[in-house]
């Protein structure tokens, strides 16, 4: 079915707590349908689901929301009795994003295991489910292979029913096929190795996004037209790309095509990226864009634009 576009914001809390409520507030007000966080324990990011309680109390339209949660760090029970919490705070507004953890220095700050991919994508796969029967069912007994709850009751119920919207953000085959399977949407994204790192310059690539895609669509089969499909743009404006890009090419240390490439990196005049973001629209059926970077607040003519809001 066709989409409208929306974009959203990813914010990680600059302090003091004042300023913080007062750019979700204007963030709000340039037109961004949805204020993200992300989950890291390390790097100065604030607690993300504490941080957008405060954030419901002072929105009314914005929907909030977190990029990513990483499964690795929380009990099913208590994440779902947070969430749940958050979405009647803001009366129905609350996406969970979710996701299997890759930066290592999370693992090592809170002294828990960085297992391999493919286990944290297995009890990602336990996980998800599990969430769902706590915000549907009145008690859940679960044992599984990551996971027990005995007669496990989730307090209070979501306002959303029958549940908050589930975003599943991934770059590889397994958690794609889970993604397509499970979630509300889907943001695609480029594989990163434990530091960060993009694995190969390939996955930012728009072929590389369509195959990722298809993965997904293979996974959802019927349901595939309901699913939303989202991407972060790491926006650069200027108006000399081209020496822009060697500049971050040489920063790097990359070659400039890794960076000139990038559909994940729009590098260019505002009108430029309008058309970046146009084209992916066009090219790949993705519609929900999360504009991020120090060139946020003028890019909203744009979001205003393009999602229909009066300029």
């Amino acid at each position: 079915m066709a989409r409208e576009l929306r974009f959203s914001t990813q914010l990680g809390g600059p302090p003091p707590g004042s300023d913080w409520l007062t750019r979700v507030r204007d963030l709000e007000a340039m037109g961004y349908g949805t204020i993200l966080m992300p989950d890291h324990v390390a790097g100065g990011a604030w607690a993300p689901l504490v941080a957008l309680a405060g954030a419901s109390v002072v929105t009314t339209t914005a929907r909030l929301g977190t990029l990513v949660i990483d499964n690795d760090f929380r009990n099913p029970l208590m994440l779902a009795r947070e969430v749940a919490t958050l979405d009647v705070l803001s009366n129905g507004r609350f996406e969970l994003g979710i996701g299997a953890g890759w930066w290592i220095r999370d693992n090592e700050s809170l002294g828990i295991p960085y297992d391999r991919g493919r286990v944290r994508v297995e009890r990602l796969e336990e996980a998800v489910p599990l969430l769902k029967r706590f915000f549907t069912e009145e008690e859940v007994t679960h044992r599984g292979r990551f996971y027990r709850h005995e007669k496990a009751q989730c307090r209070p119920h979501p306002i959303q029913r029958p549940h908050p919207p589930f975003l599943i953000a991934g770059g590889g085959p397994r958690l794609l096929a889970l993604a397509g399977r499970e979630a509300d949407i889907v943001a695609i994204l480029g594989l990163f190795d434990r530091e960060g790192r993009l694995r190969d310059p390939r996955e930012a690539t728009i072929d590389a996004a369509r195959e990722k895609i298809g993965w997904v669509r293979q996974a959802a089969a019927e349901r595939f037209d309901r699913i939303e499909l989202s991407m972060f743009q790491d926006v650069v404006l200027t108006d000399d790309p081209e020496r822009t890009i060697d500049e971050l090419a040489k920063e790097r240390g990359v070659p400039r095509e890794h960076i000139a490439l990038s559909i994940y990196r729009p590098i260019g005049t505002i009108a430029q990226v309008r058309a970046h973001i146009l084209r992916l629209a066009a090219d790949l059926h993705v519609t929900y864009f999360t504009l991020r970077g120090p060139h946020v607040d003028d890019l909203a003519p744009v979001v205003r634009e393009l999602t229909g809001r009066p300029l």
